[in-house]
């Protein structure tokens, strides 16, 4: 069964081994963990976490939070994970996060990058909408993805 949980202390060790299995060697890493540190910090609404855990396993991280100086707008920062049932779930729930919260925007910037194509198909069944792109941004032939939410 699929749970949806928000991250704790304890789990920190878990939480950084999804964060290395996904994205060692790449040039996510270090500022991944930095907002998965601020998060553990819990004190800033900007860096929350949620764990998706199938049947008593932790399958997925979803990092986001309020944008500092915005109203109602939030940010997905990171979903990550290789479970393709739990990156929609955590989708879906960190957008529910967001609506009961009362927040208008969820965005999510999305490298065009392979390694997050699992990531983006969730977003997109979870009804983020493409509204944007740089081409080139994160680096040569890799560009950035704007995706929107918008609570109706």
């Amino acid at each position: 069964m699929m749970e949806l949980a928000p991250l704790m202390p304890e789990q920190d060790a878990v939480a950084r081994a999804l964060v290395l299995a996904q994205l060692a060697g790449t040039r996510y890493l270090a500022r991944t963990m930095e907002q998965l540190d601020a998060a553990l910090r819990f004190e800033d609404p900007e860096y929350l976490a949620v764990l998706a855990e199938h049947d008593g396993d932790v399958t997925a991280l979803a990092l986001f939070g309020t944008v500092a100086g915005a109203r109602q707008c939030s940010k997905l920062h990171a979903l990550i994970g290789s479970d393709g049932e739990a990156l929609d779930a955590l989708a879906i729930g960190v957008a529910e996060l967001c609506a009961d919260a009362g927040e208008r925007l969820l965005v999510a910037e999305l490298p065009d990058d392979a390694i997050f194509a699992a990531a983006y198909s969730a977003l997109r069944a979870a009804g983020f909408a493409e509204e944007g792109r740089i081409d080139d941004y994160v680096a040569d032939g890799v560009g950035l993805r704007l995706l929107v939410w918008r609570n109706a």
